[in-house]
Protein backbone atom coordinates (compact mmCIF):
# COMPACT_ATOMS: atom_id res chain seq x y z
CA UNK A 1 0.00 0.00 0.00
CA UNK A 2 2.84 2.41 0.87
CA UNK A 3 4.43 1.79 -2.51
CA UNK A 4 1.13 2.46 -4.33
CA UNK A 5 0.72 5.78 -2.51
CA UNK A 6 4.31 6.72 -3.31
CA UNK A 7 3.81 5.95 -7.01
CA UNK A 8 0.64 8.10 -7.07
CA UNK A 9 2.48 11.01 -5.44
CA UNK A 10 5.34 10.76 -7.91
CA UNK A 11 2.92 10.61 -10.87
CA UNK A 12 1.03 13.68 -9.63
CA UNK A 13 4.33 15.53 -9.30
CA UNK A 14 5.44 14.43 -12.75
CA UNK A 15 2.17 15.38 -14.45
CA UNK A 16 1.82 18.73 -12.72
CA UNK A 17 5.41 19.92 -12.93
CA UNK A 18 6.93 18.00 -15.82
CA UNK A 19 9.82 16.91 -13.63
CA UNK A 20 10.82 17.49 -10.02
CA UNK A 21 12.76 20.63 -9.15
CA UNK A 22 16.19 19.40 -8.12
CA UNK A 23 17.76 22.83 -7.99
CA UNK A 24 19.12 22.17 -4.49
CA UNK A 25 20.84 18.97 -5.66
CA UNK A 26 22.23 20.86 -8.66
CA UNK A 27 23.69 23.49 -6.34
CA UNK A 28 25.31 20.86 -4.10
CA UNK A 29 26.99 19.17 -7.05
CA UNK A 30 28.07 22.41 -8.72
CA UNK A 31 29.57 23.65 -5.44
CA UNK A 32 31.49 20.37 -5.08
CA UNK A 33 32.93 20.86 -8.56
CA UNK A 34 33.94 24.44 -7.72
CA UNK A 35 35.63 23.17 -4.56
CA UNK A 36 37.47 20.52 -6.62
CA UNK A 37 35.91 17.53 -4.90
CA UNK A 38 35.41 16.04 -8.38
CA UNK A 39 35.56 17.54 -11.88
CA UNK A 40 32.45 15.89 -13.31
CA UNK A 41 29.22 14.13 -12.38
CA UNK A 42 25.86 12.81 -13.55
CA UNK A 43 22.75 12.68 -11.36
CA UNK A 44 19.74 10.53 -12.25
CA UNK A 45 16.48 10.14 -10.32
CA UNK A 46 13.84 7.67 -11.42
CA UNK A 47 11.02 5.33 -10.51
CA UNK A 48 10.04 1.80 -11.52
CA UNK A 49 8.83 3.03 -14.92
CA UNK A 50 10.20 6.55 -15.52
CA UNK A 51 13.36 8.61 -15.55
CA UNK A 52 12.30 11.80 -13.80
CA UNK A 53 15.56 13.72 -13.77
CA UNK A 54 18.93 13.29 -15.45
CA UNK A 55 21.64 15.92 -15.62
CA UNK A 56 25.35 16.06 -16.36
CA UNK A 57 27.72 18.48 -14.63
CA UNK A 58 31.28 19.71 -15.11
CA UNK A 59 34.09 18.34 -17.23
CA UNK A 60 36.31 15.27 -17.42
CA UNK A 61 39.14 17.16 -15.69
CA UNK A 62 39.83 20.69 -14.48
CA UNK A 63 41.77 21.60 -17.63
CA UNK A 64 40.31 24.49 -19.64
CA UNK A 65 39.99 22.37 -22.78
CA UNK A 66 38.61 19.28 -21.01
CA UNK A 67 35.47 17.71 -22.58
CA UNK A 68 32.16 18.39 -20.90
CA UNK A 69 30.48 15.53 -19.08
CA UNK A 70 27.33 14.39 -20.89
CA UNK A 71 24.56 11.98 -20.01
CA UNK A 72 26.36 9.50 -22.27
CA UNK A 73 29.68 9.77 -20.43
CA UNK A 74 31.14 6.51 -19.15
CA UNK A 75 32.17 6.14 -15.51
CA UNK A 76 34.44 3.62 -13.85
CA UNK A 77 31.86 2.23 -11.40
CA UNK A 78 34.36 0.62 -9.00
CA UNK A 79 32.42 -1.35 -6.38
CA UNK A 80 29.05 -0.67 -8.00
CA UNK A 81 30.27 -3.60 -10.11
CA UNK A 82 29.41 -5.79 -7.12
CA UNK A 83 25.69 -4.97 -7.30
CA UNK A 84 25.10 -4.09 -10.94
CA UNK A 85 27.10 -7.01 -12.38
CA UNK A 86 28.25 -9.72 -9.95
CA UNK A 87 25.13 -9.75 -7.76
CA UNK A 88 22.94 -9.71 -10.88
CA UNK A 89 24.82 -12.73 -12.23
CA UNK A 90 24.56 -14.52 -8.88
CA UNK A 91 20.83 -13.79 -8.79
CA UNK A 92 20.40 -15.23 -12.30
CA UNK A 93 22.54 -18.26 -11.47
CA UNK A 94 20.38 -18.94 -8.41
CA UNK A 95 17.20 -18.42 -10.42
CA UNK A 96 18.44 -20.86 -13.09
CA UNK A 97 19.37 -23.53 -10.54
CA UNK A 98 23.08 -23.28 -11.31
CA UNK A 99 23.96 -22.42 -7.71
CA UNK A 100 22.26 -22.27 -4.31
CA UNK A 101 23.17 -19.69 -1.63
CA UNK A 102 23.52 -22.54 0.87
CA UNK A 103 26.08 -24.37 -1.29
CA UNK A 104 29.67 -24.50 -0.12
CA UNK A 105 32.14 -22.53 -2.24
CA UNK A 106 34.48 -25.53 -2.39
CA UNK A 107 31.77 -27.48 -4.25
CA UNK A 108 32.54 -25.21 -7.21
CA UNK A 109 36.14 -24.24 -6.49
CA UNK A 110 38.19 -27.17 -5.12
CA UNK A 111 41.26 -24.91 -5.04
CA UNK A 112 39.49 -22.85 -2.34
CA UNK A 113 39.64 -25.80 0.09
CA UNK A 114 42.41 -24.61 2.43
CA UNK A 115 42.91 -22.73 5.72
CA UNK A 116 39.48 -23.78 7.01
CA UNK A 117 37.57 -22.20 4.14
CA UNK A 118 35.66 -25.39 3.35
CA UNK A 119 32.69 -24.19 5.46
CA UNK A 120 32.22 -20.90 3.61
CA UNK A 121 28.93 -20.85 1.73
CA UNK A 122 27.92 -18.75 -1.27
CA UNK A 123 25.61 -16.70 0.95
CA UNK A 124 28.61 -15.69 3.07
CA UNK A 125 30.25 -14.20 0.00
CA UNK A 126 27.07 -12.29 -0.83
CA UNK A 127 26.78 -10.85 2.69
CA UNK A 128 30.49 -10.18 3.29
CA UNK A 129 30.67 -12.45 6.32
CA UNK A 130 32.90 -15.19 4.94
CA UNK A 131 35.77 -14.33 7.29
CA UNK A 132 38.11 -13.44 4.43
CA UNK A 133 40.23 -10.25 4.51
CA UNK A 134 38.97 -7.11 2.83
CA UNK A 135 41.70 -6.93 0.19
CA UNK A 136 45.04 -8.35 -0.90
CA UNK A 137 48.02 -7.40 -3.00
CA UNK A 138 47.72 -7.60 -6.77
CA UNK A 139 50.30 -9.85 -8.43
CA UNK A 140 51.90 -9.72 -11.86
CA UNK A 141 49.34 -11.75 -13.80
CA UNK A 142 45.65 -12.58 -13.69
CA UNK A 143 46.40 -16.24 -12.97
CA UNK A 144 48.79 -15.46 -10.10
CA UNK A 145 46.36 -12.97 -8.56
CA UNK A 146 43.43 -15.41 -8.68
CA UNK A 147 45.59 -18.19 -7.25
CA UNK A 148 46.66 -15.99 -4.33
CA UNK A 149 43.02 -15.18 -3.53
CA UNK A 150 42.03 -18.85 -3.62
CA UNK A 151 44.85 -19.63 -1.18
CA UNK A 152 44.36 -16.70 1.19
CA UNK A 153 43.79 -17.31 4.91
CA UNK A 154 40.74 -16.11 6.80
CA UNK A 155 41.27 -13.37 9.37
CA UNK A 156 37.84 -13.62 11.04
CA UNK A 157 35.32 -16.31 11.86
CA UNK A 158 32.59 -17.18 9.38
CA UNK A 159 29.62 -14.97 10.19
CA UNK A 160 31.70 -11.95 11.22
CA UNK A 161 31.23 -9.00 8.87
CA UNK A 162 34.14 -7.60 6.86
CA UNK A 163 33.39 -5.83 3.60
CA UNK A 164 35.68 -7.62 1.18
CA UNK A 165 36.52 -7.34 -2.49
CA UNK A 166 37.80 -10.92 -2.23
CA UNK A 167 34.27 -12.17 -1.56
CA UNK A 168 33.07 -10.91 -4.91
CA UNK A 169 36.10 -12.03 -6.87
CA UNK A 170 35.50 -15.49 -5.41
CA UNK A 171 31.79 -15.20 -6.22
CA UNK A 172 32.72 -14.38 -9.81
CA UNK A 173 34.75 -17.59 -9.96
CA UNK A 174 31.83 -19.59 -8.53
CA UNK A 175 29.53 -18.21 -11.25
CA UNK A 176 32.10 -19.04 -13.91
CA UNK A 177 32.53 -22.58 -12.60
CA UNK A 178 28.76 -23.16 -12.45
CA UNK A 179 27.98 -21.63 -15.84
CA UNK A 180 31.06 -22.77 -17.75
CA UNK A 181 31.52 -19.19 -19.03
CA UNK A 182 33.45 -16.07 -18.10
CA UNK A 183 31.22 -13.95 -15.89
CA UNK A 184 31.21 -11.09 -18.38
CA UNK A 185 29.86 -13.47 -21.03
CA UNK A 186 27.16 -14.73 -18.65
CA UNK A 187 26.34 -11.10 -17.82
CA UNK A 188 26.02 -10.07 -21.44
CA UNK A 189 23.88 -13.06 -22.39
CA UNK A 190 21.48 -12.73 -19.48
CA UNK A 191 21.28 -8.98 -18.94
CA UNK A 192 23.02 -6.36 -21.06
CA UNK A 193 22.23 -7.90 -24.46
CA UNK A 194 18.53 -8.71 -23.86
CA UNK A 195 18.05 -5.44 -21.95
CA UNK A 196 19.68 -3.62 -24.89
CA UNK A 197 22.16 -1.81 -22.69
CA UNK A 198 24.82 -0.63 -25.11
CA UNK A 199 26.91 1.34 -22.63
CA UNK A 200 27.58 -1.20 -19.87
CA UNK A 201 30.64 -3.40 -20.15
CA UNK A 202 33.96 -4.51 -18.76
CA UNK A 203 37.13 -3.31 -20.55
CA UNK A 204 35.94 -0.52 -22.85
CA UNK A 205 37.22 -0.62 -26.39
CA UNK A 206 40.00 1.88 -27.04
CA UNK A 207 37.62 3.79 -29.33
CA UNK A 208 35.51 4.60 -26.22
CA UNK A 209 38.29 5.78 -23.94
CA UNK A 210 37.58 9.42 -24.81
CA UNK A 211 34.05 9.03 -23.39
CA UNK A 212 35.37 7.70 -20.08
CA UNK A 213 35.98 10.08 -17.20
CA UNK A 214 39.61 9.71 -16.10
CA UNK A 215 40.79 8.60 -12.68
CA UNK A 216 44.17 8.91 -11.05
CA UNK A 217 45.83 7.33 -8.05
CA UNK A 218 44.64 4.32 -6.10
CA UNK A 219 44.82 2.78 -2.66
CA UNK A 220 48.26 1.36 -3.45
CA UNK A 221 49.68 4.86 -3.82
CA UNK A 222 50.17 4.66 -7.58
CA UNK A 223 49.69 8.03 -9.28
CA UNK A 224 48.96 7.10 -12.90
CA UNK A 225 46.19 8.64 -14.97
CA UNK A 226 43.76 5.98 -16.14
CA UNK A 227 41.13 6.55 -18.81
CA UNK A 228 39.12 3.58 -20.01
CA UNK A 229 41.11 1.30 -17.72
CA UNK A 230 39.86 0.22 -14.33
CA UNK A 231 41.12 2.13 -11.30
CA UNK A 232 41.01 -0.70 -8.75
CA UNK A 233 44.44 -2.44 -8.46
CA UNK A 234 43.06 -5.99 -8.11
CA UNK A 235 40.64 -5.57 -11.00
CA UNK A 236 43.45 -4.08 -13.08
CA UNK A 237 45.62 -7.11 -12.29
CA UNK A 238 42.67 -9.29 -13.39
CA UNK A 239 42.82 -7.52 -16.79
CA UNK A 240 39.64 -5.56 -16.06
CA UNK A 241 37.43 -8.65 -15.74
CA UNK A 242 36.66 -8.88 -12.05
CA UNK A 243 33.77 -9.38 -9.66
CA UNK A 244 34.73 -6.55 -7.31
CA UNK A 245 35.28 -3.73 -9.83
CA UNK A 246 35.83 -3.16 -13.54
CA UNK A 247 32.37 -2.30 -14.87
CA UNK A 248 31.95 0.90 -16.89
CA UNK A 249 28.53 2.37 -17.55
CA UNK A 250 26.27 5.39 -17.82
CA UNK A 251 23.66 6.52 -15.31
CA UNK A 252 20.83 5.72 -17.73
CA UNK A 253 21.98 2.13 -18.20
CA UNK A 254 22.21 1.67 -14.43
CA UNK A 255 18.68 3.01 -14.16
CA UNK A 256 17.49 -0.07 -16.07
CA UNK A 257 18.89 -2.34 -13.36
CA UNK A 258 17.28 -0.22 -10.64
CA UNK A 259 13.95 -0.57 -12.44
CA UNK A 260 14.46 -4.33 -12.68
CA UNK A 261 14.94 -4.44 -8.90
CA UNK A 262 11.85 -2.30 -8.29
CA UNK A 263 9.75 -4.39 -10.68
CA UNK A 264 10.47 -7.72 -8.94
CA UNK A 265 12.81 -8.96 -11.66
CA UNK A 266 11.02 -7.57 -14.72
CA UNK A 267 12.24 -4.93 -17.17
CA UNK A 268 10.14 -3.58 -20.05
CA UNK A 269 7.73 -6.49 -19.85
CA UNK A 270 10.37 -9.25 -19.84
CA UNK A 271 11.10 -11.32 -16.75
CA UNK A 272 14.76 -11.83 -15.91
CA UNK A 273 14.45 -13.44 -12.46
CA UNK A 274 11.54 -14.62 -10.34
CA UNK A 275 10.27 -12.44 -7.46
CA UNK A 276 11.16 -15.13 -4.91
CA UNK A 277 14.74 -15.16 -6.18
CA UNK A 278 15.14 -11.40 -6.02
CA UNK A 279 13.66 -11.13 -2.49
CA UNK A 280 16.85 -11.80 -0.45
CA UNK A 281 18.70 -9.31 -2.66
CA UNK A 282 16.22 -6.66 -1.52
CA UNK A 283 15.77 -7.47 2.17
CA UNK A 284 18.04 -7.70 5.22
CA UNK A 285 19.61 -11.15 5.54
CA UNK A 286 22.23 -10.41 8.17
CA UNK A 287 22.79 -7.20 10.14
CA UNK A 288 22.73 -4.42 7.55
CA UNK A 289 23.22 -6.43 4.35
CA UNK A 290 20.94 -8.07 1.85
CA UNK A 291 22.51 -10.37 -0.73
CA UNK A 292 24.99 -8.06 -2.43
CA UNK A 293 23.50 -4.75 -1.36
CA UNK A 294 23.83 -2.58 1.71
CA UNK A 295 20.65 -1.64 3.58
CA UNK A 296 19.91 1.83 4.94
CA UNK A 297 19.35 0.75 8.54
CA UNK A 298 22.52 2.45 9.74
CA UNK A 299 23.93 5.91 8.94
CA UNK A 300 24.74 5.66 5.26
CA UNK A 301 25.28 7.63 2.07
CA UNK A 302 21.53 7.30 1.43
CA UNK A 303 21.03 10.32 3.66
CA UNK A 304 18.35 10.85 6.27
CA UNK A 305 15.18 10.76 4.17
CA UNK A 306 15.16 7.41 2.42
CA UNK A 307 13.34 4.49 4.04
CA UNK A 308 15.36 2.28 6.37
CA UNK A 309 14.66 -0.58 3.96
CA UNK A 310 16.34 1.20 1.03
CA UNK A 311 19.16 -0.75 -0.61
CA UNK A 312 22.28 0.73 -2.12
CA UNK A 313 26.00 0.69 -2.69
CA UNK A 314 28.92 3.01 -3.31
CA UNK A 315 32.04 2.82 -5.45
CA UNK A 316 35.52 4.00 -4.49
CA UNK A 317 35.87 6.19 -7.59
CA UNK A 318 32.94 8.34 -6.42
CA UNK A 319 29.87 6.45 -7.61
CA UNK A 320 26.71 5.55 -5.68
CA UNK A 321 23.17 4.25 -6.16
CA UNK A 322 20.30 3.94 -3.69
CA UNK A 323 16.88 2.38 -4.27
CA UNK A 324 14.00 3.27 -1.93
CA UNK A 325 11.76 0.24 -2.36
CA UNK A 326 8.92 1.63 -0.25
CA UNK A 327 8.64 4.91 -2.16
CA UNK A 328 9.48 3.51 -5.59
CA UNK A 329 12.37 5.84 -6.30
CA UNK A 330 16.11 5.55 -6.92
CA UNK A 331 18.96 8.05 -6.95
CA UNK A 332 22.16 7.48 -8.93
CA UNK A 333 25.15 9.81 -8.51
CA UNK A 334 28.25 9.16 -10.61
CA UNK A 335 31.46 11.18 -10.17
CA UNK A 336 35.19 10.76 -10.70
CA UNK A 337 36.26 11.95 -7.26
CA UNK A 338 39.61 10.16 -7.67
CA UNK A 339 40.75 12.78 -10.15
CA UNK A 340 43.08 14.62 -9.81
CA UNK A 341 43.92 13.11 -6.42
CA UNK A 342 42.80 10.07 -4.50
CA UNK A 343 41.89 12.09 -1.42
CA UNK A 344 38.49 13.78 -1.91
CA UNK A 345 35.79 12.83 0.62
CA UNK A 346 32.23 12.75 -0.73
CA UNK A 347 30.22 10.94 1.96
CA UNK A 348 28.44 14.13 3.04
CA UNK A 349 27.88 15.19 -0.55
CA UNK A 350 26.23 11.86 -1.34
CA UNK A 351 23.96 12.25 1.68
CA UNK A 352 23.09 15.85 0.81
CA UNK A 353 22.26 14.99 -2.82
CA UNK A 354 20.10 12.06 -1.72
CA UNK A 355 18.28 14.24 0.82
CA UNK A 356 17.74 17.01 -1.74
CA UNK A 357 16.41 14.48 -4.23
CA UNK A 358 13.96 13.00 -1.74
CA UNK A 359 12.82 16.48 -0.67
CA UNK A 360 12.16 17.42 -4.28
CA UNK A 361 10.25 14.21 -4.91
CA UNK A 362 8.21 13.95 -1.73
CA UNK A 363 8.56 17.20 0.21
CA UNK A 364 10.33 15.37 3.02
Amino acid sequence: MKKVIAVILVLVLFISCGRPDLGEADSIIEKAIQERVFPGAVLLVGTSDKILYEKAYGHHTYAEDSPKVTRGSLFDLASLTKVFATSMCAMKAIDSGLIDPEDFVVDYLPEFNNHGKDQIRIKHLLMHNSGMPSYTRALATREETLESIMEISMNKAIGDYTYSCLNFITLMRVIESASGKMMWEFYNENFTDPMRLKHTFFVPDESLWGKCLPTIGDSSGTQVKLQGKVHDPLALALEGYSGNAGLFSTASDLAAFCQLMLNEGEYKGRRYVRPETIEPFKTVQDGFRSYGWGVNNTRSSAGSKMAKTAIGHTGYTGTSAWIDLERDVFVILLTNRVYPQDTAEIFQIRRAVADASMSAMFGL
